[in-house]
């Protein structure tokens, strides 16, 4: 599935963005299904660069305010006017139950009929879902002064989720939980905009996104041109734990399942090398560096979760490997200078670090010092040696070698440099 934004400017359009529409685009039975997730103000001009509005499968309205829906008029007449005469087929468009006459007021001198000659239009209830080709659209009811629907739309195995205008609500939730790409609107900006039962801030908007849980990309949208879009994310990021974008008209995300890693743990490789380029864009002349490692510590979720915490939280500024592990599973060792992203046990990057130092000798070589860099449990030697006993004897025996204390064993320090809310530097 994949996600292009048309436009994204918040309540009319502005010099960089037309107003909220968002291409979305899947394979299915031999060709390409098509929908538009809003059709806003100033958004045909730029959609036509894209896709040929006659190729549209459907179009999904999250509400009738203009900056959502006005160039559902353009639509009809580049289909009833063409010059090779009117298409033969219908397009369906989903939206609130006034859609069709909504519509049919704002285009002056319309026809008997409305425009029911060239749209098939349907009306969405809350929790009611549809399909569309290869799309399972679930429209969420959400806060905004007139009827308004977020979308939930799955294909190819992810989610994503569209908020539309809305303020925090309930319904926030199924919406958002567990989506691979989560479109929140952000046009308020905490401390000017008081009012509630509008729209999100962008501290709002992360504050949903965390409380859904399993968002693994969090992209602010429907930010007005006179709004800075650093302060919006600044908000976000205050609360949301990885990296938060802010969409810009043209931005194209590809929406897919994470592939698991070695222990069947899924990690958004993707998500971590957006981490790794903010990174990289702070941090000017830095060396290149051809493959970054983009992991979680541990065997699974919870121990990686555990883990992570003892970094972002506590002390842990060491790891420890076996150097078979890195053979079998095709990874090089780190090396001093170079970086890895850590991910949570969801698979979402939350930190990236850089190796300090490196040693590889036996597992019997581990000393007091280390076991206390390392920071786990009550940081003693004892209690390092008992956890990486029993960690190494799980991977011994997926890789099919024998526990001894004679394997070797990639011990490392490494800073956390990055997000700067968790950076040593």
């Amino acid at each position: 599935m994949r996600l292009t934004v048309v436009g994204c400017s918040g309540s009319f359009p502005g010099p960089d963005s037309p107003a909220s529409c968002y291409l979305v685009e899947a394979e299915h039975e031999g060709r390409t299904w098509r929908i538009l997730l809003d059709l806003g103000s100033g958004a045909l001009g730029p959609l036509q660069r894209l896709v040929d509005p006659a190729d549209l499968d459907a179009v999904l309205l999250s509400h009738l305010h203009p900056d959502h829906c006005a160039d559902l008029l353009g639509l009809y007449v580049v289909r009833r006017y063409r010059p090779d005469g009117p298409l033969p087929a219908k397009l369906p468009v989903h939206g609130p139950g006034p859609t069709a006459a909504r519509l049919a007021m704002m285009y002056h001198g319309l026809e008997d009929g409305g425009m029911d000659g060239e749209f098939a239009f349907a009306v969405v209830s809350d929790s009611d879902p549809f399909t569309v080709g290869p799309f399972r659209v679930t429209p969420y009811a959400v806060n905004h002064p007139v009827e308004a629907y977020g979308y939930r739309v799955e294909a190819d195995g992810a989610a994503l989720a569209f908020t539309g205008d809305t303020d925090d609500c309930p319904n926030l939730e199924p919406l958002l939980t567990g989506a691979d790409l989560a479109l929140l609107d952000s046009a308020f900006v905490d401390g000017r905009d008081d009012a509630r039962g509008i729209h999100l801030s962008g501290s709002r908007a992360a504050a949903a996104a965390v409380r859904a849980g399993g968002v693994r990309r969090l992209v602010l949208t429907h930010v007005p041109a006179w709004n800075d879009r650093e302060e919006c994310r600044a908000q976000a990021a205050a609360l949301w734990p990885g990296p938060v974008e802010v969409a810009s008209a043209g931005d194209v995300f590809e929406l897919g399942a994470v592939a698991p890693n070695a222990f069947g743990v899924p990690v958004d490789r993707e998500a971590g090398m957006r981490m790794w380029a903010e990174y990289r864009a702070a941090r000017p002349g830095l060396p290149p560096e051809d493959d970054v490692y983009v992991d979680h510590f541990g065997d699974g979720p919870r121990i990686a979760d555990e883990l992570l915490a003892y970094i972002t939280d506590g002390p842990k500024r060491a790891t420890a490997g076996l150097v078979a592990s890195y053979e079998h599973d095709g990874d090089a060792l780190p090396r001093v200078g170079s970086h890895w992203v850590a991910c949570d046990g969801s698979g979402r990057p939350r930190v990236v670090l850089r190796s300090t130092e490196l040693r590889v000798g036996p597992l019997s070589s581990v000393d007091e010092q280390f076991a206390w860099d390392e920071g786990e449990g009550d940081r003693s030697l004892a209690y390092w040696l008992t956890e990486h006993r029993r960690f190494f004897g799980r991977e011994c025996e997926r890789i099919g070698i024998a526990l001894t204390d004679d394997l070797d064993v990639c011990f490392e320090r490494f800073r956390v440099v990055w997000p700067p809310e968790h950076a040593d530097d």
